[in-house]
C-alpha cells in the first residue's frame, strides 16, 4: 500500500467513522435525558461535535479492521424515570440508529457517486454503520448488548452488573491485541461488505 493510498484509507475512514458514530451517540444521549438521567449532559454527550463521542482505538479499528466501537454514553437507569423500560429503550437507540444510517448512507452513496471520494466515504458509512449495529448487540461491556441484557435482568442486579463495564472494555482490547477478535469479526465483516456493494450499487 503506497502513501496515497494509506493516505485516501485513513481520510475516508475517519470521515466514515465521524458519520458512524456521532448520530447514534448523540441521539443516545438526547433520548437519555429526555427520559430523565441528566448524566450524558453533565459529561458533554448531548453535543454533535465528533471527539466527544469517538474512541481512539475504536476509531483506529474501524478504519483498518473495518469494525470498532465509539466512547459508551454514561447512562444511570436509577436517574431514568421508568428504570428497566427506559433504560432498555435507550440500549436499543444505538443500535436502531446504526440501521437508519445504513440505510440513509447506502441510498445516498448510489445517487451521489460522481465523486470517488463522496461515493467511498458514504459507502464504508453506510459498511461501518450496519456493522456496529450488529456488533453492538454483543453481551460485552460496556456495547449495547450487555446494556440490554442488563435492563432484562432482575432489578436488583441492574446496578451490579453495570459496575463491571469497564472490565468489559479491557476484555475487548485484550481481544483486539491478541487478534482474536479480527479472526471472530473478518467472515462477518466480510459478509457485511458484500451485502453494501449490493445496495449502494
Amino acid at each position: 500500500m503506497n502513501l496515497e493510498t494509506l493516505f485516501r484509507q485513513i481520510v475516508t475512514g475517519f470521515l466514515a467513522v465521524v458519520l458512524t458514530i456521532v448520530p447514534r451517540e448523540y441521539f443516545k444521549a438526547r433520548l437519555a435525558v429526555r427520559l430523565g438521567d441528566q448524566t450524558p449532559a453533565k459529561v458533554g454527550r448531548t453535543s454533535l461535535n465528533p471527539f466527544v463521542h469517538l474512541d481512539p482505538i475504536g476509531t483506529l479499528a474501524f478504519i483498518f479492521l473495518n469494525f470498532g466501537w465509539s466512547r459508551p454514553v454514561p447512562v444511570r437507569p436509577w436517574n431514568l424515570r421508568k428504570r428497566r423500560k427506559h433504560f432498555l429503550l435507550v440500549s436499543l437507540t444505538g443500535p436502531a440508529i446504526g440501521m437508519v444510517c445504513f440505510l440513509l448512507y447506502g441510498v445516498f452513496a448510489r445517487f451521489l457517486n460522481n465523486s470517488e471520494l463522496v461515493f467511498e466515504t458514504l459507502s464504508k458509512a453506510a459498511r461501518f454503520s450496519l456493522t456496529y449495529a450488529l456488533f453492538s448487540l454483543f453481551p460485552i461491556p460496556p456495547l449495547d448488548g450487555s446494556r440490554i441484557l442488563g435492563a432484562l435482568l432482575p432489578e436488583s442486579y441492574t446496578e451490579w452488573y453495570l459496575k463491571y463495564e469497564v472490565y468489559g472494555v479491557l476484555f475487548m482490547l485484550a481481544l483486539l491485541f491478541l487478534w482474536i477478535m479480527p479472526l471472530i469479526m473478518n467472515p462477518f465483516v466480510k459478509f457485511i461488505e458484500k451485502l453494501t456493494i449490493i445496495f449502494t450499487g
